[in-house]
């Protein structure tokens, strides 16, 4: 558990937020999620669309994010990865948020809000490739892809150090989506990674393995090389 100094300020919006997640709150989808295995101290079963529209209400903040991820329940975190500023949050504070990455969902949430779209994040991502959470490797998969969309080529270089490490986390069918979902991004967006993402997609359609050869066929697919 990670303790804050006490900030009046901070505190009442972290009260408004709690409010309000109750006041969205679906007990339906709650035990849903909790049955499915989400061990977060606390979920309201809020949906995303809800959460999402309720962010846009709330200033973005490097605090705010940080209190809000460490409450350790399932919509403040998703939160935290809408309101976390992308050019003033610092690779320490991610490094202390790497082991609540624990469920899918919120690895995906991580991916896509934020670490896709926050310039400078190539030595994270890269060092999160080899995290030991499965997770953790997941959202790092899924940011370089969307890197490519939303940032542009600056993790370029990052893809192309460690194809082989990406080639091989598609072993971990953990994983694998997140494999495909950034091999795609790189194929697509990148003239210098088009080549090597081809080649190892057919690499893998050619193959004897039948989950590689269906995504090495949906990769082709995606890049119109079918």
């Amino acid at each position: 558990m990670k303790f804050f100094a006490f900030d009046a300020a901070l505190d009442e919006q972290l009260k408004l937020v709690q409010r309000r997640i109750r006041k969205l709150m679906n007990g339906e989808i709650a035990a849903q999620l909790r049955a499915a295995g989400m061990d977060y101290a606390k979920l309201y079963g809020v949906s995303l669309v809800h959460l999402r529209q309720f962010s846009q209400e709330l200033k973005p903040g490097k605090d705010l994010a940080d209190r809000l991820w460490h409450r350790n329940i399932r919509e403040t975190m998703i939160l935290a990865t809408m309101v976390a500023p992308k050019e003033d949050f610092p690779d320490a504070l991610l490094a202390q948020w790497a082991d609540g990455v624990q469920h899918l969902e919120l690895a995906e949430q991580l991916a896509f809000n934020f670490l896709g779209k926050r310039p400078g994040s190539g030595a994270l991502l890269e060092e999160w490739l080899l995290h030991p959470g499965q997770y953790v490797r997941y959202c790092s998969l899924m940011a370089l892809g969307w890197q490519l969309r939303f940032v542009g080529m600056e993790v370029v270089p990052v893809f192309k150090s460690n194809l082989s490490t990406i080639e091989a986390l598609a072993a971990d069918g953990g994983v694998r989506r997140a494999v495909v979902h950034c091999l795609k991004m790189g194929g697509r967006f990148s003239a210098d990674l088009a080549e090597p993402v081809e080649v190892l997609a057919r690499k893998w359609q050619d193959g004897s393995d039948p989950v590689l050869q269906e995504a090495g066929a949906e990769i082709l697919f995606e890049l119109g090389k079918s």
